[in-house]
């Protein structure tokens, strides 16, 4: 994608934050081993505070599926891989199995270990965790689910496979070196079981929804965790609103450094957090990843029965709230119909609506062109 031109050209396609800018940022916060140490205590309710047992395990230069994994890291006998997605994606456990592969495998390597050997080898216990802050809710809108690599196996029934897999186990925490983790006897682990019960492979995916207001006791434990996540929902906020990225992203960034969030970080890395910040973006795309339900009631009241262009029925209304903002923050008809691929004769006639009634609410605008 193209840098930051000339913002002030209306000709020009505007600027707006890259859909990856959650990812950059999160990556570049959580690098710092004092502050990953501190989501690390938060997550798995340690105390650890000497941030040098904690060694970086990115694997440099390997994208897997086109994707480079956040942040990766080992402590105290435990393999972390943290991710951050905006979006949610059913097959995170499967670039979870491909990306730990290789982790080992470079661990092995690393340490001079011998798979072919009679001694059973020690590897640091696997923890892959997802940071979820976009839009759509998690299922039944929980604060954390998991997803299971297992789900994404196919059962063949003409090979007499099922899909009734034994009940899932809790989700094991640990940090513990392998060697002193509990491990059934050897007749436990003897005992057969017939092949259709589980699959030998299994990856757990475990997803944390850091929204602003979601997981709280996770949040006290990790106040840099809320700050991030105070600072992405003012951006969005502003964004949803119809202020340009690049203006949204500078004054939530501003705004946070009044207040003391993320204060010493903002301030020092400033220029560079904004500079990561602006891309081009796609309009349509953004006001699709960041619908909130805050017309919820209008929607389920059927709104927006004649606005133009066959807008689905739910989403009419929260179209002429971004027009009427655009409006208000002097973005020219012209590239308000161009930013959101609307009718040039659809826009002006919102924005003659929106000078002749300044006083005139979202609602008072739909009202007027139902009636027209």
């Amino acid at each position: 994608m193209g840098k930051n031109k000339k913002k002030n050209a209306v000709t020009q396609k505007h600027v707006f934050v890259q859909k990856k800018y959650r990812d950059a940022l999160f990556r570049r916060i959580f690098n710092e081993k004092p502050v990953l140490l501190e989501l690390y205590n938060a997550l798995n309710q340690t105390d650890y505070d000497d941030a040098d047992e904690l060694i970086f395990y990115t694997i440099d230069d390997v994208i897997y599926l086109g994707y480079k994994n956040d942040v990766s890291f080992i402590v105290r006998g435990t393999l972390n891989l943290y991710e951050h997605q905006s979006t949610l994606n059913p097959n995170m456990p499967i670039r979870g199995l491909i990306y730990f592969g290789k982790q080992y495998e470079s661990y092995i390597k690393q340490n001079n270990l011998n798979i072919y050997g009679k001694k059973l080898l020690s590897l640091p216990f696997p923890q892959f965790v997802i940071f979820y802050n976009g839009v759509e809710p998690l299922e039944d809108n929980k604060d954390y689910i998991e997803l299971h690599l297992s789900d994404a196996f196919i059962c063949a029934e003409s090979n007499h496979l099922t899909t009734n897999a034994a009940p899932r186990q809790p989700v094991v925490t640990t940090d513990m070196p392998v060697s002193d983790i509990d491990v059934p006897d050897s007749a436990a682990q003897n005992t057969s079981s017939p092949i259709s019960t589980r699959p030998c492979l299994e990856c757990t995916a475990r997803i944390y929804n850091i929204n602003y207001g979601h997981n709280q006791e996770l949040m006290a434990r990790c106040r840099t965790l809320e700050e991030y996540s105070i600072l992405i929902g003012r951006i969005s906020s502003k964004v949803r609103n119809g202020i340009p990225l690049e203006p949204a992203a500078d004054a939530a960034v501003q705004e946070c450094i009044r207040d003391g969030i993320l204060q010493d970080f903002l301030t020092k890395h400033r220029s560079e957090v904004v500079g990561m910040l602006l891309e081009e973006f796609d309009m349509d795309e953004y006001i699709k990843m960041e619908r909130r339900d805050s017309y919820a009631d209008g929607h389920e009241d059927g709104l927006a029965m004649g606005l133009a262009e066959g807008l689905a029925e739910g989403k009419r209304l929260e179209q002429l709230h971004i027009i009427h903002n655009m409006f208000q923050e002097n973005i020219p008809a012209q590239s308000c119909a161009k930013l959101l691929n609307k009718d040039t004769a659809f826009i002006d006639k919102v924005y003659s609506l929106c000078q002749a009634h300044p006083d005139w609410s979202d609602e008072d605008l739909y009202n007027s062109l139902k009636e027209n």
